[in-house]
């Protein structure tokens, strides 16, 4: 009896400490398991967010290539626009100097020229911008089939002496000489050196 008595008092306190280490397994265990499942439930949220400002990233780089292709056209366009400005700009200045000088000088083989005007595709091109060449010779130009700058360019000078000479009368005073330069010129754009050429110009003709 006494055996039995000595044996349980030695065995109770095993028995305890297991059935406490046990519940503390168990409690751990469980924390262990809502932590794991609280870390999986946040790294699947970051995961989303994360792809969610990937695909935000992708559209920000597609829109940033399209502005930069309408930056780039813009930028030609804008170019494209100044070019045209500055050669109407050039036009203008030829112009308006072609103008005054009719106007202070007169056409001086046919008397008073008229205004500058810009004729049609089916007249050809103003011929009156070449410096010496009124409405009549231009007129006269033309029905030789003389019809743009290029072509007064292409003939030389006796050829369009010729066509002034078997008209006759004050036709035959016209100086064609710088003719085919000036309409050169023209017919190349080159409008600021025609304006320059034309100032060291008297009515068509070489100052010296």
């Amino acid at each position: 009896m006494e055996y039995g008595t000595l044996l349980l008092a030695t065995l109770e306190p095993c028995w305890l400490w297991w059935l406490i280490l046990s519940a503390l397994a168990f409690i751990l265990g469980a924390l262990l398991g809502c932590l794991l499942c609280g870390n999986k439930k946040k790294l699947q949220e970051l995961e989303t967010e994360n792809a969610a400002l990937l695909a935000r990233a992708n559209n920000w780089e597609k829109d940033y290539v399209g502005l930069k292709y309408q930056h780039e056209q813009t930028e030609a366009a804008l170019k494209e626009a100044r070019a045209r400005l500055n050669s109407c700009e050039a036009d203008n200045r030829v112009l308006k100097s072609k103008l005054e000088k009719q106007k202070g000088e007169g056409d001086f083989a046919l008397g008073a020229a008229a205004p500058v005007t810009v004729p049609s595709s089916s007249e050809g091109e103003d011929l009156k911008i070449i410096e010496g060449i009124g409405p009549k010779i231009e007129a006269l130009l033309k029905e030789e089939g003389i019809l743009s700058w290029q072509n007064v360019a292409d003939a030389s000078v006796e050829h369009l002496r010729g066509i002034l000479s078997n008209a006759g009368g004050h036709f035959r005073l016209a100086q064609p000489d710088t003719w085919p330069r000036q309409a050169a010129l023209a017919a190349a754009g080159e409008w600021e050196a025609l304006t320059k050429l034309q100032d060291e110009l008297q009515g068509g003709v070489d100052k010296g």
